[in-house]
């Protein structure tokens, strides 16, 4: 398995508070979206596509960070990444019969995605790796509620990286940096419209629905209506589990 730097403990360890301990616990809806959802296998090879740009993103910044104890957080947190897209592309592989390069599938949004994320502080990149993730994978799992996931798609369908690195490394920088906290709070709020852009990308809708969707002055009958108010239900659900998220590094989302 890659490897970029050996396993290690460093410090104390860092506690993410509960959902149930956030100001703002997430209570999700029960708003279904599922009939939106593409062919399992192309969710999961979009889903690989995602983690695998969310590994370069953050590998591009670990020469930036001088402290060697943040930058091996950085480096596990970047690892494993890497290790779910791996277990995606070979799930992809092994329900498509084919393999993951010779498909293209996912990769120019995810790829778009990362790429409107162009952090000025390593920092930045660190907290964008981890909200973003966070938000794709909820997501991904309520796109996904329905579909018949063949093997062991379904547990890795809904994996994703600890939060303890990007714990570790951003609560030693809010602390070493009196302005860090307020900068990072303000990169939280801003990755939120790019990742939910990406979420739109994974849905199957017809042309009435994006339309409404890039034009809301537009006129909606009601059926185009329904599908708009069941998406914007389970957005309110990820906005709120990425509040908690940002309540659980002590920002203000």
């Amino acid at each position: 398995m890659f490897k970029l730097f050996g396993r290690r403990r460093v410090g104390k360890e860092m506690r993410v508070r509960s959902r149930s301990e956030s100001a703002h616990a997430v209570r999700p809806s029960t708003v279904r979206i599922d009939f939106l959802a593409p062919e399992p296998e192309r969710l999961i090879a979009s889903l690989a596509a995602f983690k695998l740009e969310g590994f370069e993103y953050l590998t591009r910044v670990l020469a930036d960070i001088d402290d060697l104890d943040e930058q091996a957080h950085v480096a596990e947190l970047a690892q494993e990444l890497y290790e779910r897209h791996v277990q995606l592309r070979e799930a992809y592989e092994s329900a498509a019969g084919r393999s993951f390069a010779d498909t293209s599938i996912g990769q120019f949004e995810a790829r778009a995605l990362w790429g409107r994320l162009q952090p000025a502080l390593w920092q930045e990149a660190v907290l964008a790796a981890y909200l973003v993730d966070g938000i794709a994978v909820d997501f991904s799992k309520a796109l996904g509620r329905g579909l018949r996931l063949r093997g062991g798609l379904r547990q890795t369908f809904g994996d994703r990286p600890e939060a303890k690195h990007a714990v570790a490394v951003l609560a030693a920088e809010s602390e070493r940096i009196p302005w860090m906290s307020d900068r990072l709070a303000l990169w939280g709020r801003r990755v939120v419209g790019d990742s939910l852009l990406w979420c739109r990308s994974l849905m199957v809708l017809s042309d009435p629905v994006l339309r409404a969707l890039r034009d809301t002055s537009l006129h909606r009958d009601e059926e185009v209506q329904q599908v708009i108010s069941q998406i914007e239900a389970v957005h309110g659900d990820l906005i709120a589990a990425h509040t908690a998220r940002m309540e659980s590094l002590g920002l203000t989302a």
